[in-house]
Formats: structure tokens, sequence, C-alpha cells
């Protein structure tokens, strides 16, 4: 799983093609700027592409069985604009250990 930023957008992207494993990757833009709504091309994306002023959280469950991790994108409003949960077996080659 990778973190980033500074984009001026938000996204969650999955990439099957890292070294066998799949790879998410958690985009925020920052809480002060952001880019003009357009489509910028990303074949992995999961969910919408946010451009809007927002932050990002990701929360990891412990509790749950199995643990999952929520990615959220939140505007100024603390409204959501993307949500994506997954377990973290997902994080797993699948047929590997």
């Amino acid at each position: 799983m990778l973190l980033s930023g500074d984009r001026h957008i938000s996204e969650l992207s999955r990439h099957d093609e890292a070294a066998g494993d799949p790879l998410y990757e958690f985009t925020s833009s920052g809480l002060t700027h952001h880019a003009p709504m357009h489509e910028a091309a990303n074949r992995h994306r999961v969910g919408p592409l946010v451009a809007a002023l927002n932050y990002g959280l990701v929360t990891i469950d412990w509790a749950a069985d199995p643990v999952t991790l929520q990615f959220e994108v939140r505007g100024t409003d603390n409204e959501t604009l993307l949500d994506h949960t997954l377990s973290l077996s997902a994080l797993r080659p699948s047929g590997g250990s």
C-alpha cells in the first residue's frame, strides 16, 4: 500500500502488475488547493476521481475478522467523496501465503 499526495486530485488505484502482488495507491489532495475537474487517465482507478478540496483518511479495523482497511476522501464539510474498504488479506498475492 502506498500513500501519496500533492497531485491536487484524490483517487484510489489498484495495480495488479506489481511483482505479482496487488498494490494499492491512495492519493489525497491538500486542504488548500485542488485542480479543476478533469479526467486524468488512470486505468487502475478504483472508484471516482475527486477534484475538490479534501483530505484523505485511512482507518484500520484491527478488531474485524478479517482485518479491514477503509480509504476515505472527505470534503471541507466532512462529507464523504470516496469510500472503499478492503480486507488486509486482499494485499496478499492470490495463491501465495
